[in-house]
């Protein structure tokens, strides 16, 4: 026959319907996984800036009350409640506490010979400072303490 061509499924270029849709599946499936992957990321990072945002207030608070004189006010011993600072950034509140100490020497420090006494007598203060996150979208709980010691001068 002239003008007749016969084509050959074998010698055929491309893919079929069931390979297109099959693929596609494929294709869904590790796309699902990996945007499983992306959220997880994006909390972990959330999270990641808010224990740096943690450590910037605690840092910055510290500063703040090594600055003061020995003798301030906002470095009186406390007895009952902790005081507390106004943070820098949203989110977080500070309370810190403050013991005065009497220490002679080095030796009588090394030994855990710690007494309290009265701010008058006083040649030592440990502040221990404590920043908590109240960001309640991100999952765990985030509080940062860390303790100081002041001397005078």
């Amino acid at each position: 026959m002239i003008g007749t061509e016969t084509t050959s499924h074998k010698n055929s270029a491309g893919f079929t319907l069931v390979e297109i849709l099959v693929a596609l599946v494929i294709l869904s499936l590790v796309a699902l996984g990996i945007a499983g992957l992306f959220s997880h990321a994006i909390k972990t990072n959330a999270s990641g800036h808010d224990y740096a945002l943690l450590a910037t207030e605690a840092r910055f608070a510290l500063e703040t009350l090594q600055a003061l004189p020995f003798t301030d006010s906002r470095l009186a011993a406390t007895t009952t409640q902790p005081h507390t600072i106004a943070p820098v950034n949203p989110g977080f509140t500070i309370t810190y506490t403050i013991a005065d100490y009497d220490i002679d020497s080095w030796q009588e420090a090394s030994a855990g010979n710690w007494q309290t006494v009265a701010a008058t007598d006083a040649n030592l203060k440990r502040i221990t400072m404590t920043v908590a996150s109240t960001n309640q979208v991100l999952e765990g709980r985030r509080v940062f303490t860390v303790s100081s010691l002041k001397i005078p001068g």
